[in-house]
């Protein structure tokens, strides 16, 4: 059973997915969630009909509407135009009856809530299919969100301390080194930075300081998805990603079992990380794999922050291959993390202009927790750049390798040694910094 979307040129997800986000919008947005736990239930969601930008519309306190959660389901492509008519609510009249909600001002405001076939058709899921929409539809909240506009678009803004404000680096560069001790001073101020993760603007376990207990601290989309679930969760998208990318190495084609599972994976792995993207196609994929696994700067692969994702995952095989590059999500959250704090370190040293300095290491935008972020310097921006994805490629196999090498005075090593999702402790990873850099630039 599926929830179609005509006007995101019959985009669809399905209706197990469509019941979660309804759920998690009444835990997000409903005033009234917190004194009615089951309100998700039986409640009414305003319809909020409207062809105004998305933007505008979360500036309105609209979040809470019909309206606001389906332009969240879809690509980004979408996100400014109006998704819910009288066609959409016809069309899935199986799933939502129409209401009214009376306000005290004696005004009222067409609505919609759910119906009894689908609630008996969430009850008959399983509890584990249930869980992985439910995070599906988190992850569309946490998420960064694309739209065709500059304009900030902000779900679920937590605000915690700005970079450098609180804690200095432990040391600042001289002005004339080269980038590479830039970016050890950087390796070593997330070490040393006490961080605190967030969830619905409040505190999500205790503070912890080091890249090894950073890591551990990881979750995705939601605290109870720690860093072993999470990679638990991600590990079959992961396997078949490379698997797809090792045939395209050999030289060899897929068939057209291997076609459809590219396409079943990939459509997953933006579930998964909360961006949904359109032309999700065999074609597209391929050209994205072979760009990401040939280091192609000058690829015309598609690119932005969900296809990073892929490009990233699906060369996790290449992690200490000589002259190979796994690369990294370069997204708004990493982008943000690494750029801020360069961007710090090389004021703080004296530099006034980038010139030569970290060439193609470029912004991403992203609004929500502390972005964007205020930089001193004129850092070029890297969206949807491939020149961008792999420049932040090579600074983030940097980090590993300093991470894994770097010893104290006294030869003994200065990181400890990244902690296993599975338990046990091994060298770091990018994917391993990828979720360390991920939380710090939120």
């Amino acid at each position: 059973m599926r929830v179609t979307f005509k006007q995101a040129e019959d985009f669809e997800i399905s209706a197990g997915f469509f019941i979660a986000a309804w759920k998690v919008w009444f835990k997000r947005f409903s005033p009234t969630h917190d004194a009615q736990r089951h309100a998700w239930k039986y409640g009414k969601m305003p319809i909020g009909l409207s062809d105004k930008s998305l933007s505008d519309l979360i500036r309105q306190d609209r979040r809470f509407t019909l309206e606001v959660l389906a332009r969240m389901m879809v690509p980004w492509a979408y996100r400014n135009n109006a998704q819910v008519d009288d066609t959409f609510l016809r069309d899935h009249i199986d799933f939502l009856k129409q209401a009214t909600i009376g306000y005290d001002s004696g005004s009222e405001e067409p609505a919609a809530c759910l119906s009894d076939h689908a609630l008996a058709f969430w009850d008959s899921m399983s509890f584990a299919e249930q869980d992985t929409y439910m995070n599906y539809a988190e992850a569309r909240v946490q998420a960064d969100i694309e739209v065709k506009s500059d304009d900030p678009v902000v779900l679920d803004d937590q605000g915690i301390e700005l970079i450098g404000e609180d804690t200095y680096p432990p040391y600042i560069p001289e002005k004339e080194a080269d980038d590479l001790e830039f970016v050890r001073a950087l390796v070593r101020w997330i070490e040393d930075a006490p961080y605190q993760a967030y969830y619905l603007k409040k505190p999500a376990g205790e503070a912890v300081a080091g890249w090894h207990d950073r890591l551990l601290a990881y979750f995705w989309p939601k605290p109870r998805i720690s860093y072993a679930l999470h990679y638990a969760a991600v590990d079959p998208l992961s396997y078949r990603a490379n698997e797809l990318a090792k045939t395209l190495e050999r030289g060899e084609d897929w068939d057209d079992e291997w076609r459809e599972m590219a396409v079943k994976t990939v459509t997953e792995l933006f579930n998964v990380s909360g961006t949904p993207q359109k032309e999700v196609t065999v074609d597209n994929i391929k050209k994205v794999i072979k760009a990401a696994i040939n280091a192609d700067a000058n690829s015309d692969a598609k690119m932005n922050s969900g296809w990073t994702y892929l490009a990233a995952l699906c060369t996790a095989h290449l992690e200490g291959q000589p002259d190979r590059l796994p690369l990294i999500s370069w997204n708004s959250r990493v982008a943000s993390s690494v750029i801020s704090r360069l961007d710090f370190l090389l004021a703080e040293a004296g530099v006034t202009e980038l010139g030569n300095r970290f060439q193609n290491i470029g912004t991403v935008p992203g609004w929500g927790g502390t972005r964007p972020r205020q930089y001193t310097l004129q850092w070029p921006k890297g969206y949807r750049s491939w020149k961008t994805q792999i420049a932040g490629s090579k600074l983030a196999n940097q980090i590993v390798h300093i991470l894994n090498t770097e010893t104290k005075p006294n030869g003994e090593k200065r990181y400890r040694l990244m902690p296993l999702a599975g338990g046990g402790k091994g060298p770091w990873t990018v994917r391993g910094i990828q979720r360390v850099l991920f939380s710090d630039g939120y």
